[in-house]
């Protein structure tokens, strides 16, 4: 019964900790979150099949060659392939050509218009599809949603403008639900592919053949990170199956020392190597464990625990909160501005400054808080301070009387506002306050994995950028990307 009643409380426990759990999307200064192919152009990039441009971009609407194609598809279905003509000496592009042939995706009579000689040149989207269909399996599933009411030949309107051989393809994309017409009514066989189509095709193409491939033996390893991408153990190699989920395979040896953050997802056949974030538990949380460790010893109550000092430090709401701020838990807010006013107080925190140039210094800045607060807030900025990361500040919001009615955390001095102007409030991709959030590109944007963020949550507060949205989707939900709040509102 202990047990149980344990196993209950770390679970409400995780519970309130959770929206801090969910992990911002992969940026890319090109490729925002609501791009129509982002999500498949990260999992692309998390398989290891695109790789981006050398400077950050993934390059969704440039023109990809047939290198470049070649390359891809061998990365997800011929990888032995690719990796023997690498061995080999063979330029990149070369190495693509030859594992393209060494596994069929390339044939001795091929009537597609490529040769060594012009793996440089753009590859068409026609050429693309003859490609996908070669390695897309003869049973592919489709929901009954996805089935294509119409053959090919109706459902574009440039059918007619493509030779059998392309026609044959097509038409078998179509019925498997790998492609769709353009808002025209065409499919444009004859246009060039950009990066962007050609990875959302060949993930479409992946996942059928996944899913013919499911329970299949698949070596795997699998690298365990914190969300600095620190290592947290040695990797696990083991023997799973295509579709099993990564988590559920080191759930054993991870679910007491760690907690998961991210990176979980289905075993793919075209990937033997994935890597998952976890963290460290907070200071609450081993304080919460240790408490369990003494109950069981006898030194402890079970009775007790509702009252322990590590729920202040503990995300969200929670009575301790309530009884620290207010002097009576069942108090949520003050009663006027009179009363909030007196439980403020000033606290200097130490601050970097940027200068016209991009450089940092060492400055201070002041904020009025509550005063139950001042010690954690100002020891908050000065773990921020002291990270090598040195996140610069430029301002800072924090006791601002917004109305009686006002049910925002500002009214109570537990909400902090950190350099407004680049760390946007938005609503469903309308924003409402300051102008843009763009981690990093603007040095004053705040990071989901850094250091603010990090340590805000380590003392028990929750940030608006994942508090009140389950997507890390900018366009989607709620965002509050310069709030961070105490009690979580």
């Amino acid at each position: 019964m202990k047990l149980f009643r344990r196993i209950c409380c770390l679970t409400l426990a995780a519970l309130l900790l959770l929206p801090a759990q969910v992990l911002a999307a992969q940026t890319y200064p090109d490729l925002p979150p609501d791009h129509w192919a982002y999500s498949d152009m990260d999992e692309a990039v998390e398989l290891g099949l695109i790789r981006g441009l050398g400077d950050g971009r993934m390059g969704p609407g440039e023109t990809l060659t047939w290198g470049q194609y070649l390359v891809m598809l061998d990365r997800a279905f011929f990888p032995e392939e690719y990796a023997q003509a690498v061995s080999q000496g063979l330029a990149w592009d070369a190495a693509g050509y030859e594992a393209a042939r060494a596994g069929g995706l390339l044939r001795a009579d091929e009537f597609l218009p490529v040769t060594p000689d012009t793996l440089d040149q753009p590859i068409l989207r026609q050429d693309a599809a003859v490609l996908l269909e070669r390695v897309l399996p003869e049973v592919s599933y489709s929901f009954s949603w996805q089935v294509p009411q119409s053959s090919a030949q109706e459902a574009f309107s440039d059918w007619d403008a493509l030779g059998g051989n392309y026609q044959s393809a097509l038409a078998r994309l179509y019925e498997g639900s790998v492609v769709q017409g353009r808002e025209d009514g065409t499919f444009g066989g004859q246009e060039t592919i950009r990066r962007a189509d050609g990875s959302v095709l060949l993930l479409r193409v992946l996942h059928k053949v996944d899913s013919a491939r499911w329970g299949e033996d698949k070596d795997v390893t699998i690298h365990v990170v914190d969300p600095q991408g620190t290592p947290l153990r040695e990797p696990f190699s083991l023997t799973a199956q295509v579709g099993d989920w990564t988590t559920s395979l080191i759930y054993q040896e991870m679910s007491h020392d760690f907690f998961y953050v991210s990176g979980g997802r289905d075993i793919s056949s075209a990937c033997d190597s994935y890597t998952l974030v976890y963290r460290l538990p907070t200071a609450a949380e081993q304080a919460e464990t240790e408490f369990w460790d003494a109950v069981e010893r006898g030194e402890a109550s079970e009775e007790d625990y509702w009252t322990q000092p590590f729920w202040l430090s503990f995300q969200g709401e929670n009575s301790a909160k309530r009884q620290l701020l207010f002097g009576d838990e069942s108090l949520r807010r003050y009663s006027s501005k009179e009363e909030a006013a007196g439980h403020m107080t000033t606290v200097t925190v130490p601050v970097w400054k940027l200068d016209s140039n991009g450089g940092k210094s060492a400055s201070t800045a002041s904020l009025t808080v509550n005063a139950a607060l001042a010690e954690d807030i100002t020891a908050i900025f000065t773990e921020i301070y002291n990270d090598p990361e040195q996140f610069p500040i430029h301002d800072l919001g924090g006791y601002d009387w917004r109305g009686d009615s006002a049910t925002g955390e500002h009214n109570c001095g537990t909400a902090i506002d950190i350099n407004a102007n680049w760390n946007c409030q938005i609503r469903e991709g309308k924003v409402e306050a300051g102008q843009l959030w763009a981690p990093g590109v603007e040095p004053y944007s705040i990071s989901p994995e850094g250091s603010v963020v990090r340590i805000f949550a380590q003392h028990g507060w929750s940030w608006g950028g994942d508090a009140w949205a389950w997507s890390s989707d900018i366009s989607e939900g709620y965002h509050d990307y310069m709030h961070f709040s105490y009690m979580g509102m």
